[in-house]
């Protein structure tokens, strides 16, 4: 049967459990995957858009954000932000940030975005990872769903089967999530021609800070 639909999925997982007397326990196996796949699930599809803005150097996150995959100050395509650890943001802010001017670095502590060199004001565009939009009966499709019906089924049975207590099976759903999880991220690595980047990360500092050679940053990473 196609899966297209928050019930289908439903009916889908009830037909391959072969079991008539979950309905309870079904939307809680949805639930799980979703959470599963938000976790280890990284694809185009994901990637939203939104303009956060500062206060004293700090911007909360988007709510749904996973991972920040690009920064930049915003409307200005020329200033990308770099993403660094607190650790590196702070030794910035003492050695060689201090003065106001817009943001040229990056770190995510907690739900928060803190910047350096610290603005007066203003914004940042961020693109990011979002969480896969859940299914309810008020939402009852989303891009997962229309993209990739059968992981969201494997996933949701793979839950399933702890409540079950068929342990035989768990390994059955298990390798096939895995596969299917590499697959999907094969997939956007493909469309994005990038499949050995680290989304959002470098350790090297621009070269348009200081007139040092050797980047500071890169110094400290390995301490």
């Amino acid at each position: 049967m196609a899966i297209t639909s928050y019930t289908e999925l439903k009916t889908a997982v009830a037909d391959w459990l072969n079991r008539a007397d979950l309905d309870q326990q079904i939307p809680d196996f949805i639930t799980l995957a979703e959470s599963t796949l938000n976790d280890v699930l990284r694809t185009s599809y994901m990637v939203a858009s939104s303009a956060v803005s500062l206060s004293s150097g700090r911007a909360s996150l988007p709510a749904d954000a996973l991972e920040i995959v690009y920064a930049q100050v915003a409307n200005t395509e020329d200033e990308p932000l770099e993403q660094i650890t607190a650790q590196q943001l702070v030794m910035l802010r003492r050695a060689r940030t201090r003065l106001a001017a817009n943001p040229k670095f990056f770190a995510v502590v907690g739900r928060q975005m803190l910047v350096t060199p610290t603005p007066a004001s203003g914004s940042v565009d961020v693109d990011f990872y979002q969480k896969i939009p859940a299914l309810s009966g008020s939402n009852t499709t989303n891009w997962l769903l229309e993209e990739a019906p059968h992981v969201y089924l494997y996933t949701a049975l793979l839950h399933a089967t702890p409540f079950l207590m068929d342990d035989a099976r768990y390994q059955v759903f298990n390798n096939a999530v895995s596969q299917q999880v590499m697959s999907a991220v094969r997939s956007s690595q493909t469309l994005s021609f990038d499949d050995i980047k680290s989304a959002g990360f470098s350790l090297n500092s621009p070269s348009d800070i200081g007139s040092s050679s050797t980047s500071p940053l890169a110094s400290t990473a390995g301490a």
